[in-house]
């Protein structure tokens, strides 16, 4: 059930049974229980969206989502900005159908302003490339969506 959707914290209270609802003291403890409930999913609704958006999450809140998407931050010296950058390339590299028609939006997502290109040379290699410089402590295949066997060749 979701609180607003029941006419907090009133319609809750009324789920206990008729027998626990003529003890005022109980009744009193759960009433303040629930209240405290509320103001703590007031505070989680309004507070973590912004904590946990990848754009504005920032240590332990990175680290975090580093660990929901199975990427945790094996270097604790790497900065949240390169580690924003491997946690965009690793959501874009998910949902990538693996099609060449549907690669170029994928590292656009992945590297935004990068200009990244990655060509298949069709002998069980591909040549990446990309404006910018690749941040210490990643690597090409950190950044671009490499199946597994496929060698990476710099351009």
């Amino acid at each position: 059930m979701n609180f607003e959707e029941t006419g907090y914290p009133e319609k809750w209270l009324e789920l206990f049974s008729p027998a626990v609802r003529e003890k005022s003291r109980f009744m009193a403890l759960a009433g303040a229980v629930l209240d405290q409930t509320a103001e703590m999913m007031t505070l989680i609704r309004q507070g973590f969206p912004e904590a946990y958006a990848l754009d504005t999450a920032a240590g332990m809140q990175l680290d975090a989502l580093g660990v929901l998407m199975n990427a945790p931050r094996t270097k604790p010296l790497i900065p949240d900005e390169t580690y924003r950058m491997l946690l965009r390339a690793r959501m874009a590299a998910h949902r990538w159908d693996g099609t060449n028609e549907s690669l170029a939006g994928v590292l656009e997502e992945a590297l935004p302003g990068q200009n990244a290109r990655m060509i298949d040379q069709l002998d069980g290699s591909v040549s990446c490339r990309m404006d910018g410089e690749v941040p210490d402590g990643l690597t090409l295949r950190d950044l671009f969506p490499v199946p597994a066997g496929i060698r990476i060749r710099e351009e």
